[in-house]
């Protein structure tokens, strides 16, 4: 009976030994597995966290990249306007070029007729002053070589005269002469009178000297004209100068090249 009552003891203390033991395995397996869930709930927010930060940065270079994008398109875009505003401008550069180009051509032209009427006009000077004499009133005047010749010895002392005197007759030819070694020269008559003179008297003293100056073909009769101004010393200013039509005339055709 007490051995059974032993037995008995002995197998209700070690089933709850067994009991308590199984109970604390079980305790700390629970422990376990609510550390491990804890875990895996960190490391579950820790990755929300993260794909939130990923996407957050994905959606910021998605930004970036369409802002990249549209700067690049823009300077693309302002690069062909700058191509085709230097294309305009190397357009205009050289339309402007041209220009100074034909300008200077012009100028050059101009220069070049001016130094070469000076330099006939410097001749013309010399050769009347040797022809006529160092006494003959001879100047410079407007562009001109001028031949000063009073009224009285070109048509006498009736100042209504058309008649040329005889010692007239010979300076003329003279001048004729200078004249018709340089036809690029035009030649007027300027009359200087006072206003009692008409202009038929002028003309009519002119149809006596023209015929001199110009007798022969070389001088013809477009380059002689005829002009007045009133002045007290009764003369005839007989002046050289370049014929200015001709002149005006190779300009405009120099300037259409």
């Amino acid at each position: 009976m007490n051995r059974i009552t032993l037995l008995l003891l002995f197998l209700v203390l070690t089933g709850t030994t067994l009991q308590a033991q199984n109970k604390k395995e079980l305790i700390a397996q629970v422990n376990s597995l609510n550390a491990e869930l804890q875990s895996t709930k960190a490391e579950l927010t820790e990755s929300k966290k993260n794909e939130k930060i990923s996407a957050a940065r994905a959606d910021s270079f998605e930004s970036q990249l369409k802002g990249l994008e549209e700067n690049n398109a823009t300077l693309l875009q302002n690069l062909n306007n700058f191509t085709a505003q230097s294309n305009n401008k190397l357009d205009n550069l050289s339309s402007v070029m041209e220009s100074l180009r034909k300008k200077e051509a012009e100028l050059k032209f101009i220069n070049d007729a001016l130094t070469s009427n000076d330099s006939i006009s410097l001749l013309v000077l010399t050769k009347l002053k040797q022809t006529l004499g160092e006494n003959a009133n001879i100047k410079v005047e407007r562009g001109s070589v001028v031949v000063i010749m009073d009224q009285t010895t070109l048509f006498g002392a009736n100042s209504n005269s058309t008649e040329l005197q005889a010692g007239a007759t010979e300076s003329l030819n003279k001048i004729a002469g200078i004249i018709k070694a340089n036809p690029d020269m035009a030649v007027t008559l300027e009359f200087h009178t006072d206003d009692a003179s008409s202009w038929e008297i002028i003309y009519g003293q002119a149809a006596s000297v023209t015929p001199i100056i110009g007798n022969t073909p070389d001088v013809k009769a477009e380059r002689i004209m005829v002009s007045r101004k009133t002045d007290l010393a009764k003369s005839l200013y007989i002046m050289l100068h370049p014929d200015f039509n001709l002149f005006y005339l190779n300009l405009r055709q120099n300037m259409k090249k």
